[in-house]
């Protein structure tokens, strides 16, 4: 038998390959064992964002995401009009020696570069980044 430490990445598979062996009237009682313990320990709680009929409203989408192995990563942002969720701007890019962070940051970047030539009232900002959008708001 051979031991060796995972590495990143390897996780899902390894829990892919439990799966498939654990027997299916099984599975909850095996996740609820492999689930984390701890909760979130601030859980940032916002009412959602209303839109009035007349209202010109921009949604502003970024998302980034790096490879450390592969020394790069890319990043993007996407400008929606509502109510009709229609594209207005979008653009991605692809730059050397980023972590995530920094990918993630570039995107929140990008959407402000993709508004600045659009006619715009109200925008809201729409990530999966904890980092930026707690510094973003304060």
């Amino acid at each position: 038998m051979e031991v060796k430490k995972c590495e990143r990445g390897e996780e899902e598979i390894l829990g892919m390959l439990a799966a498939s062996i654990t027997p299916r009237e099984e599975m909850d009682e095996m996740l609820i064992a492999i689930s984390p313990r701890k909760d979130c320990r601030l859980k940032i709680s916002t009412s959602p964002p209303t839109v009035e009929v007349d209202e010109k409203l921009l949604v502003a989408s970024f998302d980034g995401s790096a490879r450390i192995k592969k020394k790069g990563g890319s990043f993007s942002a996407v400008i929606w009009r509502l109510p009709e969720w229609k594209i207005v701007a979008g653009e991605y890019r692809y730059a050397l020696d980023l972590t995530v962070n920094e990918a993630e940051y570039n995107s929140f970047l990008l959407g402000f570069e993709l508004l600045a030539d659009l006619d715009r009232g109200r925008v809201i900002f729409c990530g999966d980044s904890n980092l930026v959008i707690r510094q973003m708001r304060g």
